[in-house]
């Protein structure tokens, strides 16, 4: 039984040693970082697809898309700083409570923010503006 408690408590004390040792190599990459592949944003009705790399190498900010609750624009160093991707849903303010009843929806709020985007364009280069240019069929 002695022999038991002894594995028992090597074991425990290898577990909480890896969790240390991998929380410590993870701190070297800490923080959130734009996606290098194309996402999709869901939608409830079609899901739109996302390159943030397209958008960079345009010359676009983080701060173009993405905002804080005073819409103030974010920086690159204010969403490494963030826990999770879910600081950025844009849900968490766009809906039935926020105050403009034109962008209650994270649809609305992509609708007005990407489709004015890319009709204006960025040093003479447009994005699409018709839905199949996003969404995915």
């Amino acid at each position: 039984m002695e022999m038991k408690k002894i594995c028992i408590l090597v074991l425990l004390v290898l577990s909480v040693t890896a969790l240390f040792v991998g929380t410590s190599f993870g701190t070297e990459e800490a923080g959130l970082k734009a996606p290098e592949a194309e996402i999709i944003i869901a939608g409830e009705k079609k899901s739109a697809r996302f390159s943030h790399p397209i958008h960079q190498n345009l010359g676009v900010t983080c701060g173009q898309c993405h905002h804080d609750s005073q819409h103030q624009p974010l920086t690159v160093t204010d969403i490494a700083a963030m826990e999770n991707g879910q600081q950025l849903s844009c849900a968490n303010c766009h809906n039935k409570d926020f105050s403009d009843p034109k962008l209650q929806t994270p649809k609305d709020a992509f609708h007005a923010r990407c489709k004015e985007c890319h009709k204006q364009g960025v040093d003479g280069k447009t994005g699409p503006t018709k839905c199949t240019g996003c969404h995915v069929k």
